[in-house]
């Protein structure tokens, strides 16, 4: 045997040898496909692309996030259009930018602004005092915040319609009253027959008849009446004076008539005698009183003794109309017994409603209820009817009971 000679192996059986290493079927398949995947690379890179292939190879190469996005976007797009349009803002003052807030505060008095801070935190933040004295200025906030009423907000330029203020009251410079609240108030501000002083720090009467402070020029007659009211006390007056002689005429002739006519009978001669005395010492009480003296409860008791002591005379005297026709005398003398019972009842109801220190200037109260309309004229014509001087005649030291104002 040559050395160079390969020997072959030796055959152990008739069969064909098998290979050292035997491929399967799947490994078989898998090397065909990276074979058709690596020429195709080569051939996609030897060879131009045409612009159709290029951009159809870009949209498979798209990756898949890509794609999912594209699609996402295209689905909210088409949702953004079937949705209905969202309705625009309401147009209303909150919306309005500061700045314009600013310039509407400039526009607006005192009150406006203050009825504006109540309607919502908002403007009450916003609207504050220091805001608004910047704006005013601070001469300006002081000047018209003291010419307003820190009760009712009202406006009050004139001096004399508002209490006077200074910068030591609590709440300065929002701290006067004007003299509607303070008649109001019933808080013995104003009293009858005293000075009062007002915004302008001027000294004032305060009227007798009406508790209200005079500020116009009445004269040197009457400087503690209005004119007007001065005008309703002497109206009072003349029909007092008047109905005061027409009461006194009739208590002399009634008892005249029963003297002439009845004076045989013991129920009408005694009674009308003593009836007669007493009512010439009412009318001396009554018309020679000093001044701010009160003695209602005197003629009060000497009106229902009068009364009472009438009741005998009229009792007898009625027996007379048993008959069918009494005479004429009889008639007569009848009507003005009662003509003056009914006016001493009027006395006794008068005298009443003095005795009760009643307050007859709250009738001139801005707000008053509504029975106080139907029930003042007539608590005043009783006290017309009795005493009309109530109203000049109290002394300036007295007070009533329901806050100063008498």
């Amino acid at each position: 045997m040559e050395p160079n000679q390969v020997a072959a192996p030796a055959m152990s059986s008739n069969r064909d040898a098998l290979p050292l290493t035997r491929s399967s079927p799947n490994r078989v398949h898998m090397g065909r496909h990276l074979s058709g995947l690596i020429r195709r690379t080569i051939t996609s890179v030897t060879e131009p692309l045409s612009p159709t292939r290029a951009e159809w190879d870009i949209e498979l190469a798209a990756p898949t996030s890509d794609l999912h996005k594209t699609r996402k976007g295209a689905d909210s797009l088409t949702k953004a259009l079937a949705r209905p349009p969202t309705p625009p803002q309401p147009r209303n003052l909150d919306n309005l930018p500061p700045e314009l807030h600013m310039v509407l505060l400039q526009h607006l008095d005192f009150v406006d602004i203050h009825n504006l801070r109540r309607t919502c935190k908002y403007w009450h933040n916003f609207a504050n005092p220091h805001l608004v004295r910047a704006i005013w200025g601070k001469e300006m906030f002081e000047y018209i915040l003291t010419r307003h009423c820190r009760l009712c907000m009202a406006y009050r330029p004139k001096a004399s319609a508002r209490l006077p203020t200074t910068p030591r009251d609590a709440g300065y410079p929002l701290s006067s009253r004007c003299v509607q609240c303070a008649v109001q108030a019933r808080d013995g501000t104003f009293r009858i027959g005293r000075k009062t002083k007002l915004g302008n720090f001027a000294d004032y009467w305060v009227c007798r008849w009406c508790g209200w402070p005079v500020t116009e020029n009445t004269g040197a007659e009457h400087p503690q009446f209005h004119k007007r009211c001065y005008t309703r006390y002497a109206i009072g007056m003349l029909f007092f004076f008047l109905l005061g002689w027409l009461q006194l005429f009739l208590g002399i002739v009634a008892s005249a008539m029963c003297w002439r006519y009845f004076r045989g009978d013991k129920l009408v001669l005694g009674p009308t005698i003593t009836g007669f005395l007493l009512m010439w010492l009412c009318v001396f009480l009554i018309g020679f009183q000093r001044n701010g003296a009160r003695v209602y409860h005197w003629a009060l008791l000497l009106e229902l003794i009068i009364v009472g002591l009438w009741v005998a005379p009229v009792y007898s005297i009625s027996k007379h109309f048993n008959n069918r026709h009494p005479s004429k005398p009889t008639r007569t003398t009848m009507a003005l017994i009662g003509t003056n019972m009914a006016f001493r009842l009027l006395n006794i109801m008068g005298n009443i409603v003095l005795l009760c220190d009643y307050d007859r200037a709250a009738h001139y109260l801005p707000q008053i209820p509504i029975w106080r309309a139907f029930t003042n004229p007539l608590v005043t014509a009783l006290i017309l009817w009795t005493w009309p001087m109530h109203a000049a005649r109290i002394p300036s030291h007295y007070s009533s009971g329901r806050g100063g104002i008498v």
